[in-house]
């Protein structure tokens, strides 16, 4: 690519010189493409083609001199000059020099003097359209960022202000600019409500200022406003030319920044619960399954042993025995109580509408809340007959769970026995659902009583609550239809109640007829079945158990080895998979298997430790197999397997 011609404008009044210097220019290779003679001629050439430099003589023809014709041009146009002159005074020169020329060249004028001046000319001018370009860019830039920007000079006067700035300091820039810093920004320490230097003056000494907050009052309105800040010295070279300042209103964002964190402690908890409940699953599985199957085989050894001549030596042996089994049965039924409160905490909001179990929500909240108690009050239940109702389970367990940790943190603790908090269900006169959370705690002030389910409020010390509790819990129960209310009296205590409709009837009795049916009772079936999982102190307690029931049982720990064993032909009734397992999942494994042997994907029972993320609750959703949760005792595993035989297609007893 041949390189661009510089353009070039000559103006001078002498055609014989002009027409000269316009060949010397093309010999040189520039593009010399007009001349001159007049300030107005200049300018319409100017007009017709902009140039890159213009050779102006000094002295030309009509009422503008060269002087005046290129400020004109430097103006409108913003071209370069260089003069070419015959004249040397300090006057002329003075006046030239105000012009910011690019050049300037005394006549009779030598080719190597005139090119070096236009390419120095020509550079300087790409030069300083690149530097104004990004000034121009960075101007924009910091007119158009939110943050406030405020630059000084090395006096500490303001030299620019951004519109964010204006609008905090509550002053244009062009009443700013000139001013001293001290006089623009009115900073106030939020401690010590003193007036505060600003960081400015210690960026002009050199010194990175610290980030902190301070109060900025407006200067318009008076108002203060908490702010963080920056500043920073402008160097250039080593040299200080001043000091930049960049701050930001930050009063909303703590307050939205507080919730954001609490957002995040939540969501970290739940995640926590979730992986929590995984992680116990798969022990306590193998606890809980074991256990049983100790109790069974000691069961079984005891008989024989009865029968035999040393019942009298063994009796007291088994009878401790089976205090200690009864004992890990019921710490393990406690654990998986705890397990799935977790697992209940953790789950996603899902907002489907289904009958809601009103006393089995209320068992749920009360032992997830048991602990909050034990130092403050006695936790009392009183559980009448109540009408069913429709809606999401999940989230009326949230009201309740937050009236019970309210009810519990009314009260001081010490001298639980003197306290007491008690849930009741029952039936109101209008024929729906009335739970009561009442407490014998402080009691709220009756100007408080009005504001207690607005979003922020709360009466809690700073750091103790965010005030947004109860504005969900009546969002809540607004949504399922129904109404809360509160009540309370000073020193005696508050009673929070939940007015729940009933479910339509059609929905109510078609659930009571769900219930009352009698499972079919099912033919014994023995069956090949394959166990994958990556516990293989699960998979050991599994294949113990099943195989007891003269299954015949293969295991591994690896889908992936499973897969290869189904593609060689061995053949499986029933297949029990892991869903979160390294390597290959139990969703990839049965997809997997799908595109293989669809009838045998059928036969998959998925088995679930707790922490099954979007993607996988959604896959469940989604297929027809069986699936079982950890931890599961013997009598389910022996079930779910039952249950997988039956369903398989031609399947028949053995």
């Amino acid at each position: 690519m041949s390189k661009k011609r510089s353009s070039i404008l000559i103006v001078e009044d002498e055609p014989i010189v002009a027409k000269d210097l316009q060949e010397t220019l093309r010999d040189m290779g520039y593009d010399a493409y007009a001349i001159a003679s007049s300030a107005d001629d200049a300018i319409r050439r100017a007009t017709e083609k902009c140039p890159d430099l213009v050779l102006m003589d000094i002295r030309i023809r009509g009422a503008r001199d060269g002087i005046q014709t290129a400020e004109i041009l430097r103006e409108q146009f913003g071209v370069s000059v260089i003069y070419l002159t015959a004249h040397a005074d300090d006057a002329t020169i003075e006046r030239a020099a105000r012009t910011a020329p690019y050049g300037y060249l005394l006549k009779p004028i030598k080719s190597a003097d005139l090119r070096s001046a236009i390419e120095v000319a020509v550079f300087k001018r790409k030069l300083d359209k690149a530097i104004s370009e990004r000034e121009r860019r960075l101007s924009t830039a910091l007119n158009a960022i939110s943050d406030a920007v405020v630059a000084v000079d090395i006096a500490g006067k303001v030299t620019y202000l951004n519109p964010a700035a204006e609008a905090l300091i509550g002053a244009s820039a062009e009443t700013a600019i000139g001013k001293t810093a001290d006089q623009v920004l009115q900073l106030m320490d939020k401690r010590s409500e003193t007036a505060r230097a600003t960081p400015l003056e210690a960026a002009l000494q050199g010194k990175r200022a610290g980030e902190g907050e301070m109060s900025l009052r407006n200067l318009s309105t008076g108002a203060e406003a908490a702010i963080d800040e920056s500043a920073a010295p402008i160097l250039e070279a080593g040299n200080l030319q001043g000091a930049v300042m960049v701050f930001r209103d930050v009063g909303e964002k703590k307050k939205m920044q507080q919730q954001l964190e609490l957002a995040d402690r939540l969501a970290s908890l739940g995640t926590m619960a979730a992986g929590t409940a995984h992680e116990l699953n798969n022990p306590l599985t193998v606890v809980t399954t074991n256990a049983g199957f100790l109790g069974e085989e000691l069961l079984q050894l005891q008989e024989d042993l009865n029968a035999s001549a040393f019942r009298d030596l063994t009796g007291k042996r088994f009878t401790r025995i089976f205090d200690a089994l009864g004992d890990i049965q019921a710490a393990a039924s406690r654990m998986a109580r705890i397990v799935a409160d977790l697992r209940g905490f953790a789950r996603p909001v899902e907002q489907e509408s289904s009958l809601i179990d009103l006393r089995r929500c209320i068992d749920w909240a009360v032992r997830a809340t048991a602990h909050e108690f034990h130092h403050r009050a006695s936790l009392v239940t009183r559980l009448e007959a109540a009408p069913p109702v429709q809606g999401d389970s999940g989230r009326l367990e949230q009201v309740l769970v937050n009236l019970l940790v309210n009810a519990a943190h009314a009260i001081a603790p010490g001298r639980a026995e003197l306290n007491e908090v008690s849930v009741r269900l029952s039936t109101d006169s209008e024929g729906r659902a009335l739970i009561e959370v009442s407490d014998s705690g402080g009691g709220i002030r009756p100007e408080n009583l009005r504001k207690i389910f607005e979003p922020f409020f709360t009466t809690k010390s700073a750091g103790s609550g965010t005030g947004l509790g109860l504005s969900i819990c009546h969002g809540i129960v607004k949504s399922l239809g129904g109404e809360i209310t509160v009540t309370s009296e000073l020193a005696k205590g508050t009673t929070f109640s939940l007015l729940l409709p009933p479910a339509p009837a059609k929905a109510a009795a078609a659930a009571a007829q769900e219930t009352l049916q009698e499972p079919e009772k099912a033919s014994v079936r023995r069956g090949r079945l394959l166990l994958i999982d990556d516990e293989t102190a699960l998979l050991r307690a599994m294949q113990r158990i099943l195989q007891d029931e003269e299954h015949l049982v293969e295991v591994t720990q690896s889908a992936r080895d499973a897969l290869a064993m189904i593609e060689r032909g061995d053949r499986f009734d029933v297949i029990l998979s892991d869903l979160m397992m390294p390597m290959m999942t139990g969703v990839d494994f049965y997809e997997a298997l799908l595109a293989r042997n669809p009838v045998l994907a059928h036969s998959v029972v998925f088995v679930s430790g707790g922490a099954v993320t979007p993607k996988v609750d959604a896959f469940l959703r989604s297929v027809p197999n069986l699936r079982i949760e950890k931890p599961f005792k013997a009598a389910q595993l022996r079930d779910i397997v039952q249950r997988g035989l039956t369903q398989r297609p031609g399947s028949e007893p053995w």
